[in-house]
């Protein structure tokens, strides 16, 4: 029997989870260090960290280490990181966090410990850097701006919560002084993260990243902290499986989404019954073949511009590996629409399809997004070789809707 056969596949965690880990063991180390006996080993070899759903999981720490920084106390931690059995190109790559003390917000010079020692302190500023290995980011049309390390806003939120726990532990440890004793009104403590990967130069050059415009290195991502397994066979069976739970539920409609995100949207967007809701990842022209094979009437298509012009544009795989979006065919098709030439000119030199729905939002222009939801239509119909009944509803990137086409 082949190994793992009767067994479920295993998650593994984001790079953006990875650094949250590195730098929580990071900056315990560092408390340590300072003084304040922190909960936990001496030396961290294991750190739990709190997950955007309200889950909470350990992670090994791999190296750690008290040093100094640009004659600073410093620390560093790093984690390597395990994608389960779904392995990406970062699989494996080790995920380094150094936290240091910085000059104070306010007032002179910089601090050799951090002052947690009466109630009217404040809590240090965290401040999260890219360093080595870690990508720069150096076009429009990304969730980070330009000029700033790769890491995506959800990651940048788990690193910040992570290192804030290991500082309120250090707090609750220590105990607070009485009421105006201490160091009141001498500013607040910074507390510096650098999160870097030692082979995040080279790793890049496997990935989308300079098309992208990131540049040195990787991007530290993660929406849910959780990789979810990729494997094509148990992906498209548990689409079949959605499915079928929808068509033994009475349904005789799905709604489909890319991922989870683009779902909790919908579900707020068309009230139907759970069983309706079907991730259908980077799936789609499976997902909507299944559907008709098993009697489905109507399909429901969520989510925002990037998978629906791929869609629009013919790519029914919509992973970046199996298609790459052209924006020089969503160019084509609004000079087609009637836009001036200036518009279609931007579209064609943008870096990403979210930089095109913000435009377009950005405009108040609903039309452009529901010219793409009825080529989104046309498009699966002509897969299916049906006329099935389908509604197509484009998202923005806050989940907006942009287009309810039917």
């Amino acid at each position: 029997m082949k190994k793992g056969l009767n067994r479920p596949l295993r998650k593994g965690y984001t790079t953006g989870a990875c650094a949250a880990a590195a730098a929580k063991a990071a900056a315990m180390l560092l408390l340590k260090g300072q003084g304040l006996r922190v909960k936990g080993q001496k030396t961290p070899t294991f750190v739990e960290i709190p997950f955007p759903d309200g889950s909470r999981v350990r992670f090994k720490v791999h190296h750690s280490q008290l040093m100094t920084k640009n004659s600073r106390q410093a620390a560093k931690a790093s984690v390597i990181k395990d994608a389960g059995d779904d392995p990406d190109i970062t699989n494996g790559a080790e995920i380094v966090a150094t936290a240091a003390l910085g000059s104070r917000v306010k007032g002179q010079g910089s601090r050799r410990k951090i002052d947690l020692s009466h109630a009217l302190c404040p809590m240090p500023l965290v401040q999260i850097k890219g360093g080595k290995g870690v990508g720069v980011v150096t076009k429009p049309g990304l969730a980070v701006q330009i000029g700033q390390p790769a890491i995506n806003p959800v990651p940048m939120k788990m690193i910040r919560e992570a290192v804030m726990e290991a500082i309120k532990e250090g707090l609750r440890v220590k105990g607070q002084k009485k009421k105006g004793e201490g160091s009141r009104g001498k500013g607040q403590e910074l507390l510096e993260i650098e999160i870097s990967v030692p082979k995040g130069k080279e790793l890049a050059k496997k990935t989308l990243n300079s098309r992208l415009g990131i540049v040195g290195g990787i991007s530290i991502l993660g929406t849910t902290g959780i990789v979810e397994p990729m494997s094509v066979d148990a992906y498209t069976e548990t689409i079949s499986l959605g499915i079928d739970m929808a068509v033994a539920a009475g349904l005789n409609e799905i709604v489909f989404t890319p991922g989870r995100n683009s779902e909790k949207y919908a579900e707020e967007i068309l009230r139907l019954k759970e069983d309706a809701f079907v991730q259908m990842g980077d799936y789609a022209g499976f997902a909507f073949k299944v559907a008709v094979k098993k009697g489905i009437k109507k399909i429901y298509v969520v989510g925002q511009l990037g998978k629906m012009a791929k869609i629009a544009d013919g790519n029914f795989k919509t992973h970046v590996r199996d298609s790459n979006l052209n924006l020089s065919h969503i160019a084509e098709w609004t000079e087609k629409w009637g836009y001036d030439k200036t518009i279609c000119k931007e579209i064609k030199n943008s870096n990403t399809a979210r930089q095109v729905s913000d435009s377009f939002e950005e405009k108040g222009d609903k039309s452009f997004f529901e010219l793409v939801a009825k080529r989104v239509i046309e498009e699966i119909k002509r897969l299916l070789k049906k006329d099935i009944k389908i509604r197509c509803i484009i998202l923005s990137s806050n989940g907006a809707v942009m287009a309810d086409v039917k």
